[in-house]
């Protein structure tokens, strides 16, 4: 499985909250019960293809699911628990090289805050969250944004330490400047 500081990137990237209690808890269980653990609360992810497949993750049944809960943040963070489920059955298809990948993807990403605000529209240095409220484009203060960001920060530092997420780095991501359309507001 994913560790969790992924799966909270994931939603700081999507959702501009990185939802690390949702995180931690559904995942609770794995230190008695180990891979297991999934029988315990992970409802999407036993409905893999059986209701969803990697062709159609979010089908119909998820979607109309999230339009019946009538509060934004719990659309949000019902998204959330739905999108750890599905980001763990995306990390159980990967090879290990192709999550040592992953991970230093991760980590690059966190190191450059100003591609998340750009590309994913999450000023994690100011706390802001870019929303269309009303179909009007606003910058949502967020200052558990920022902190979720100062978190992530100190997570990702033993993970750097790896050797093999060290190469990878190296060899695609710590030297390469991020360039283009990322930069541009």
């Amino acid at each position: 499985m994913p560790q969790g500081w992924i799966h909270a990137t994931i939603d700081l990237l999507v959702y501009g909250r990185s939802y690390f209690w949702i995180h931690k808890n559904k995942d609770k269980a794995w230190k008695k019960l180990g891979r297991r653990h999934r029988k315990i609360q992970h409802p999407y992810y036993w409905c893999f293809n059986r209701k969803w497949n990697f062709q159609k993750p979010f089908p119909k049944w998820i979607k109309k699911k999230v339009e019946e809960i009538k509060e934004a943040n719990e659309k949000e963070k019902f998204m959330a628990k739905t999108d750890h489920d599905y980001n763990d059955r995306v990390w159980d298809s990967l090879t290990l090289q192709e999550r040592i990948y992953r991970e230093a993807f991760f980590i690059w990403i966190l190191k450059h805050p100003e591609i998340i605000k750009n590309w994913a529209k999450v000023d994690v240095i100011k706390g802001k969250i870019h929303r269309v409220i009303d179909g009007k484009e606003i910058w949502e203060d967020s200052p558990e944004t920022k902190k979720d960001y100062e978190v992530l920060l100190r997570y990702i530092k033993p993970i750097e330490e790896n050797e093999e997420v060290k190469l990878v780095l190296r060899k695609y991501g710590e030297n390469n400047k991020p360039t283009g359309c990322y930069l541009k507001n």
